[in-house]
């Protein structure tokens, strides 16, 4: 059994993120990113966003034991996969990710949950990996963003976090194997540069959080335990 050791969970509370080497040895992988990239990249049958609500393959696989024993010990027994994200960059063209907090684009109250990137194959600086602000998660708040133009910058969102609240210099860069994964805070500021390398960067982002927390968008599904939300959450599949 997959479980965070007692010094990554340190690490998460005091830098709001941790690295787990080998979550999967990287023959466990070829069924999940096989199916990315045929149903996701290749034919765009489905969104690179959310495709758990339509699809119950990913519900299953994001919801299997091994997974769910990881995130048992930061959210607790009674847990919602409510986020599936396929992050894949292609070579060259691979947009940059701003500077941002997860939390400033989530409905969910109270702000709860755990996110898991998990290398689908090698992610280092040259494409792209995921950079972190060690300790900007402290205090839960949401800092102060501002609109950028997505298309004039290539980036993959449209708001980034004011540059007078964080130091760039302090960032760690989230270098991972096939296999790995790093796991952040929903508040912790994070971004990625571009992939201007010629190798592809396939990673899949899973986020979980206890069913006591509110999320009414519809993209929730009970992996584990019980709905302690009293009926305000409404689950799929």
């Amino acid at each position: 059994m997959a479980v965070p050791t007692s010094e990554e969970l340190q690490q998460y509370e005091k830098d709001g993120y941790f690295i787990h080497r080998d979550l999967f040895k990287p023959e466990e992988l070829h069924e999940v990113t096989d199916y990315i990239m045929e149903h996701v990249v290749e034919s765009h049958r489905l969104p690179a966003v959310q495709p758990h609500i339509q699809d119950a393959f990913f519900r299953e696989w994001c919801s299997q034991d091994h997974l769910l024993d990881f995130v048992e010990p930061i959210v607790g027994p009674d847990i919602a996969l409510w986020t599936v994200h396929c992050f894949y960059k292609p070579p060259i063209s691979g947009p940059r990710t701003p500077w941002h907090q997860d939390a400033v684009y989530w409905e969910m109250e109270p702000v709860v949950t755990c996110s898991i990137w998990l290398a689908l194959e090698q992610v280092d600086e040259e494409n792209g990996c995921m950079r972190v602000l060690p300790g900007t998660h402290r205090g839960n708040r949401k800092l102060g963003h501002h609109g950028i133009d997505r298309v004039k910058e290539n980036a993959s969102l449209g708001l980034e976090t004011n540059n007078d609240q964080f130091d760039e210099s302090t960032s760690v860069s989230m270098i991972l194997d096939t296999g790995d994964c790093s796991v952040h805070h929903s508040h912790l500021i994070h971004g990625a540069m571009p992939n201007t390398s010629g190798r592809s960067r396939n990673g899949l982002v899973m986020r979980y959080m206890p069913t006591s927390s509110v999320r009414t968008t519809g993209d929730l599904y009970l992996a584990r335990g019980r709905d302690l939300s009293e009926g305000k959450n409404v689950y799929c599949g």
